[in-house]
């Protein structure tokens, strides 16, 4: 791997790791409030909550492999 590349991958780790700072929380506040049952009645409200949840996972889970991805190949460099 040559130099240009080794930068370019620099920067994209300096980007994904800015993008993971500022959103690995975008389902949090939502999550957390229906924890604290903002939201009442029916079946909707807990289908809702599920989703956030599983959301609020996947977006974390998504976050940590693009990191490790990118940290993975710069160390094979």
């Amino acid at each position: 791997m040559n130099q240009a590349e080794v930068t370019r991958l620099q920067f994209l780790l300096s980007h994904v790791r800015t993008l993971s700072d500022q959103h690995w929380h975008t389902f949090t506040a939502s999550r957390r409030a229906m924890d604290d049952r903002a939201w009442v009645g029916g079946t909707s409200p807990r289908a809702f909550a599920a989703k956030l949840e599983r959301n609020d996972a996947a977006l974390r889970a998504a976050l940590q492999k693009a990191l490790r991805l990118v940290e993975d190949e710069l160390r094979r460099a």
